[in-house]
This record gives structure tokens, C-alpha cells and sequence, in this order.
């Protein structure tokens, strides 16, 4: 029993220093501040605001003193503006009744804390993990909180961070926060280079299978169909002009006897009538001249021969036969018969 009444003492101790420790506005030097009373009755009643014990603002029956820099709202509320480090500690507001007996009564704790600088962070490679350092110039009254690839790390609230390299892939990044009840500032990213963290790299799947064989097999696959498509064009191609070669050919053999037939007559050099040869012409007479009564040289079988088919030629629109030359041998004409009678003029 002697034993318990010190240890209660004791935790009672504690309980009240942590209490005062403890603030109930924290704040940035040059910050304002509003501390919030919500007394809506002071008309006639006498309020007073203390900061560590001294009085710095009193109202009594509607007159006021305060000191500079501090105003009073109408629910008694106190304004602070332009803070600076003296201006931490507790506040007391003190509301009394006309015959001077507290009514209300209530503390306020400030406490003024420095905004933290920019964090940095270095990193250290072992053979079996990294420790990442975040370096901070003051460290006092501020928790560190480790990011990995943007996302929190739990149990990563120290200036320390140890990570295996069997859990460190080649992308991954980290970053480290300083924060404080006033400011919170996050460090540049940082990625570890340390040569095992490659040997660690956990590869991508596609589909399944490992990226860079998926990659190698989908490109050998596109480049055979680009393939396929360009030998079915060139085949296409080929046919094509195949098909319009033998259209040419087709066309030009139904055309062939419409242009053998019109050729003859459009040759050059053939100017002569094929039924009158100028041999015949030059040699209706024989050197030695006919008799007086013969009346021409009578056409031999051979000639009459000769002269149907041209004329069937030419009705039918063929090319007559070539004419037989002048050296060619006539025979000679047959003798005729005397007839009696005039003889006609001689042109």
C-alpha cells in the first residue's frame, strides 16, 4: 500500500506534464491565428485573456485594455496576427458575472514551429540490400514517411530505409517526406544504380510469356503476312498482264485476215491493172505486123485460164495474181481467114 500512493503520483505527474506538453495550435512563424472562445453572452459581463499568466487583454462594463496586435470578437474570441516565437504559450480566457464570480474558464496551448526544409536522399549498395538516407538539417519534432514508385512504405517513418535487392526491380523509384505539424516537404526522386539491382530485374510478361520473346514472335509474324501480301500482289500483277497479253494476242489474230486482205491495194509499186498487163498491150501486134485481114491475136486457153481467177479475185476482194512479166514468151497469134470486103482505116 506504501508502494502505490508514489507510483499513482508518479503516473499523475506524467499524465499533467504531457498535458501541458501537448498544443492545441500549431503554427509557422508570421502565420495569423484565431483562438476560438464562443461566448455569446459578454454584454455585461467582464472577460479577460492572459498569456502565461499575464494579463493581455481585459474588458470590464465596456471599457478595454489590450496590448498591440491583439483584437476581441464579439464571442470573445482572441486574434493574433503577424506571430513570431514569443508569442508561444498558454493562453487563459475568464469570463466573470457582474458580481464577479467566474463563469467560464479555458486554456489554450500555441506552439510555433519552424517550417522544415527540402529533404535529400543518398543511397548505399551491399551485397544483399540498399539503405536509403534521408538527410534533413533539423530533425527535431519531425516524422519521415518513404514513398516506393509513389506509393507509402509501411514502417517507413525513420531517416532510414533498408530494402533487399531480391525486392528491388530496374524501374523502381523512391522518395523521402520531412514532415511537421506547419510544413511537409518530399525530396527529389531518386532510382538505385547498384549493379545487383539489374541482376534482380523481374521481366515483363505479354500474354503470358516473357516480353522480349513475345515481341520477337509477333514481329517475325507480321514480317511473314507483310510477305504473304506482297507475293499474292506480284502474283496478282503477273495474271493480270498475263490476261491482257493474251486478250493483244486474241485480238490481233481475229484482225489478221482484215489486214491481209486490204494490203495488196495499199502496197507500193503495184500500180498496174492486173486484168490489162503491159506486156499484153505492147504485144497485141507481132514485130512483123498481121496480115490485112486478120483481125488480132485469139486468146489461148492459157490466158483465159489466167483471166477467171483474177476476175474471180477480184470480185471476192482477194489480191489478184501477180501479172506475168514482159520477157515472158506469147504464143504466136493464129492465122485467120481472109474476108472480102473493105479494109478498115488504119489509125
Amino acid at each position: 500500500m506504501a508502494c502505490t500512493l508514489p507510483l499513482a503520483l508518479l503516473v499523475l505527474h506524467g499524465f499533467l506534464s504531457l498535458s501541458a506538453d501537448s498544443c492545441n495550435y500549431y503554427l509557422k512563424p508570421e502565420a495569423d491565428l484565431t483562438i476560438q472562445l464562443n461566448y455569446n453572452e459578454l454584454s455585461s459581463k467582464e472577460i479577460t485573456w492572459k498569456h502565461n499568466g499575464e494579463v493581455i487583454f481585459k474588458r470590464k462594463n465596456g471599457k478595454y485594455s489590450a496590448l498591440t496586435g491583439l483584437n476581441i470578437l464579439d464571442d470573445g474570441s482572441l486574434q493574433l496576427k503577424g506571430l513570431v516565437s514569443a508569442n508561444e504559450g498558454t493562453y487563459k480566457a475568464e469570463v466573470f458575472d457582474s458580481e464577479g464570480k467566474s463563469i467560464k474558464d479555458q486554456s489554450f496551448r500555441l506552439c510555433m514551429k519552424e517550417k522544415v526544409s527540402k529533404p535529400s536522399v543518398k543511397f548505399t549498395c551491399s551485397d544483399k540490400d540498399v539503405t536509403f538516407t534521408c538527410i534533413l538539417t533539423n530533425t527535431e519534432g519531425v516524422t519521415f514517411k518513404w514513398r516506393k514508385n509513389g506509393k507509402p512504405l509501411n514502417g517507413g517513418e525513420k531517416t532510414t530505409l533498408i530494402i533487399g535487392l531480391k525486392e528491388l526491380k530496374e524501374p523502381d523509384t523512391f522518395t523521402c517526406s520531412a514532415v511537421n505539424e506547419v510544413s511537409n516537404e518530399t525530396s527529389d526522386i531518386i532510382k538505385p544504380t547498384c549493379k545487383a539491382v539489374s541482376k534482380s530485374i523481374d521481366r515483363h510478361l505479354l500474354f503470358g510469356f516473357d516480353f522480349l520473346t513475345m515481341v520477337c514472335i509477333l514481329a517475325g509474324g507480321g514480317g511473314l503476312v507483310l510477305l504473304l501480301i506482297i507475293i499474292t500482289l506480284v502474283c496478282c500483277c503477273l495474271s493480270r498482264r498475263k490476261s491482257q497479253m493474251r486478250f493483244e494476242e486474241e485480238r490481233e489474230l481475229r484482225l489478221a485476215p482484215l489486214t491481209k486482205t486490204q494490203h495488196p491495194y495499199h502496197s507500193e509499186g503495184q500500180t498496174k491493172h492486173p486484168s490489162q498487163p503491159e506486156g499484153q498491150k505492147q504485144r497485141q501486134r507481132p514485130p512483123g505486123g498481121a496480115p490485112p485481114g486478120s483481125t488480132g491475136p485469139r486468146p489461148t486457153a492459157r490466158a483465159s485460164n489466167q483471166a477467171e481467177p483474177q476476175h474471180r479475185a477480184q470480185a471476192r476482194g482477194r489480191p489478184p495474181q501477180t501479172p506475168m512479166d514482159d520477157d515472158e514468151e506469147q504464143p504466136p497469134p493464129l492465122p485467120q481467114p481472109r474476108k472480102k470486103g473493105p479494109h478498115p482505116p488504119r489509125h
